[in-house]
């Protein structure tokens, strides 16, 4: 454990995440990992959490903590925890939740969460994220300037911003796991040998359950346009032997539109995407391209990287892109939920991408 400015807890107190308990008699807890065990019937969990202790005199030390306990359940986890401390332990508040890509693989995550989302007192706007390797390495790795809780948080905010990770929380992942109709794709995050954390990109599900599939972050971008979740901003880079230098485009609006047919009980889909782009860095050493010759090699590269995209979902039996959400609702009568994943491997889908340069620097 360590001390932390009582500025940078002032800051947090601020968010409004907490209650109105005292706070000397509260650990504050903003991080929580779920991990295996040796045991295959238990959870490691891992809490990270500021400690206020009064010193006197109206000031405040504050220290940065960590506990590990070993159990069945989260329930029986948050028991074990609590009675690790003195004071009230809010386990339930975390705003961030990591599970180690293992249990995610074996238990899945809807176990974990359950007793978040059922709870009165549970903070659903938690993000979540898996971890290669395991959370606990993540949780407690040491930082001088901040706990690691903070830095992974500015880390999915960023992301999410450029569209590089998927938005997601306690609840939104609930609620995808609740019609089992599409499955969801989760942030990923790695550390590396200097004990530095990334976005990989995100984790694709199948269910509630991990299935070892990742994305990188530029291709969980393309999927997040072609879902039509682009928030704000987005950036895509084209690599084509047609150039010497990647065309980098900034994405400004995103279109995509999904057709789903059942025709003598095979499924077929097509996804055509359409974009408007600006010109963000290209630089062309021999002969320049003009708008209309980069519209038509954007358009033929980022349709190649979108086909290899949705072979990676049927690969990874991984239903993102919602197609048994939209046969749910077109082909009701015959949708049948139970045999649906099987049925997905065999699914046939065509996406297009089509780009229109709207505006560039130095290109007529």
């Amino acid at each position: 454990m360590r001390k932390l400015p009582f500025l940078f807890c002032s800051l947090l107190l601020l968010t409004g995440c907490w209650d109105q308990r005292q706070l000397k008699d509260s650990r504050l807890v903003n991080g929580i990992s779920f991990d295996t065990t040796e045991d295959p019937d238990k959870i490691l969990g891992t809490v990270r959490a500021i400690n206020i202790r009064s010193s006197g005199g109206g000031k405040f030390e504050v220290m940065d903590e960590f506990y590990e306990a070993e159990e069945e359940t989260v329930s029986e986890l948050e028991i074990d925890l609590q009675n690790k401390v003195s004071g009230q332990m809010d386990v339930e508040k975390a705003f961030i939740i990591i599970v180690g890509e293992d249990l995610a693989k074996s238990k899945g995550i809807a176990p974990l969460l359950e007793p978040f989302f059922r709870s009165v007192k549970g903070y659903i706007a938690s993000s979540i994220v898996i971890s290669e390797g395991t959370g606990n390495e993540i949780l407690t790795l040491n930082k001088q300037d901040s706990p690691i809780v903070f830095e992974v948080n500015d880390l999915l905010i960023g992301g999410v911003e450029e569209a590089y990770i998927p938005d997601e929380t306690t609840f939104t992942v609930w609620n995808h796991h609740t019609p089992k109709e599409k499955d969801m794709i989760l942030p990923y995050i790695k550390k590396d040998t200097e004990d530095k954390l990334k976005l990989a990109g995100s984790a694709l599900f199948n269910d509630d359950k991990f299935t070892g599939h990742t994305l990188t972050t530029s291709q969980t971008s393309l999927l997040i346009i072609m879902m039509n979740q682009l928030k704000k901003r987005g950036k895509l880079i084209i690599q084509s032997n047609e150039f010497s230098q990647p065309l980098t485009l900034a994405i400004h609006k995103a279109t995509s539109k999904m057709d789903v047919k059942k025709e003598k009980g095979k499924v077929t889909c097509t996804i055509n995407t359409d974009l408007k782009a600006r010109v963000l860095s290209y630089y062309e050493e021999t002969t320049p391209k003009n708008i209309k010759s980069l519209n038509k090699i954007a358009s033929k590269e980022l349709t190649k990287k979108a086909r290899e995209l949705t072979d990676l979902l049927i690969e990874a039996n991984s239903d993102a892109l919602g197609v048994g959400e939209e046969l749910s609702v077109t082909y009701h009568d015959s949708w049948n939920p139970d045999t649906w994943k099987e049925n997905y491997q065999e699914v046939k889908i065509t996406p297009k991408v089509n780009v229109d340069i709207i505006g560039t620097n130095n290109l007529k």
